[in-house]
């Protein structure tokens, strides 16, 4: 495999809600491949917030650690895909998936299971071969330099 599972874990508020972003240790070696330029964000919106933490009520959180492993075991089948990042904010989960092939990706997509019903997603695909919209967010959440 291109990437480890090995994930680092930012967390904090931004607009007074928690946040937890989480990506991959080794990411730089997925981007630095050339091989995955179209970026795939899923989002799955929440129908139970926990009011005490603003994420996902503890079922909900269930279902979406389910479809977490799902997607990686997958998408991530045959290194046509990496999921580089999830987010966790405002009853909001989202993935960020590079990907070298949309084709096969959906085709990972439709073998997750849905006996439990369908899952409440939106997936949007862009071509993003500068890993864009990962750095974006992986910027922000670093550290400030102390001189």
């Amino acid at each position: 495999m291109l990437v480890n599972n090995r994930w680092v874990r930012a967390s904090g508020s931004l607009q007074d809600k928690p946040i937890s972003i989480q990506f991959r240790e080794d990411w730089q070696l997925a981007m630095n491949s050339e091989k995955y330029s179209i970026c795939v964000q899923i989002a799955w919106h929440a129908s139970s917030i926990d009011d005490s933490t603003g994420f996902p009520g503890i079922a909900e959180q269930a279902r979406i650690v389910e479809f977490t492993e799902l997607l990686q075991t997958r998408l991530e089948l045959g290194e046509t895909a990496v999921l580089a990042m999830m987010i966790t904010h405002d009853g909001i989960n989202q993935w960020i998936i590079y990907s070298s092939d949309l084709e096969k990706l959906q085709a990972g997509l439709d073998t997750i299971p849905t006996n439990n019903g369908l899952y409440p997603i939106e997936v949007v695909a862009d071509d993003d071969p500068e890993w864009n919209t990962f750095t974006q967010v992986y910027q922000r959440i670093q550290p400030e330099a102390t001189v």
